[in-house]
């Protein structure tokens, strides 16, 4: 009895952790939210505030990987460079990070200095990221890829930024598969 006990009581909480995993949900599911303003910290428009969103569709891009992150850290550093090679080798992918929650532009500073990352990075202008774009406060990084026009082709929401560090080749795939 008290095997089965403690079996049922292992299942129980293997399903639980694992659908804690699974069921983390940020960010749009079919299309974006729409225009929202950023001010760039690196790239070719630092030190000004724009709608990257907007670029990017009036440059007609084909793809774009929108990385909104809670963390500055190094695991955000190896999902930025997995999304990084798949740019360099499409310059038609439109990437950006855009920082909410407590990251500040000196984090993002830092970041960059160490290690000269390609994609733009940004701070949101309204803290905890644009509303119409449904971001979970429990996720430290929700990864929208999307279409020209706006429809998302996958979306990724990590509660820590260790796990999307592990999914880093799986958003490059995503990636590039909005460019084929």
């Amino acid at each position: 009895m008290r095997l089965m006990t403690v079996a049922a009581l292992a299942l129980t909480l293997g399903l639980f952790n694992g659908a804690n995993a699974d069921d983390l949900k940020s960010g749009n599911t079919d299309r974006i939210g729409g225009a929202f303003q950023v001010k760039a910290i690196t790239g070719e428009k630092a030190g000004t505030s724009l709608c990257y969103v907007c670029k990017f569709n009036g440059e007609q891009r084909p793809g774009v990987v929108l990385i909104f992150t809670q963390k500055a850290d190094e695991n955000l550093v190896k999902v930025v460079k997995a999304v990084d090679e798949v740019q360099k080798g499409n310059e038609k992918l439109g990437t950006v990070v855009v920082g909410v929650g407590g990251v500040a532009a000196a984090d993002l500073e830092k970041l960059q200095t160490t290690h000269k990352l390609t994609t733009p990075l940004t701070v949101a202008e309204d803290k905890d990221g644009p509303g119409a774009y449904k971001l979970n406060k429990d996720a430290a990084l929700t990864v929208l890829v999307y279409s020209k026009g706006g429809k998302i082709a996958k979306n990724f929401a990590f509660k820590d930024s260790k796990e999307a560090a592990e999914k880093a080749a799986d958003i490059a795939a995503a990636a590039k598969e909005i460019v084929k």
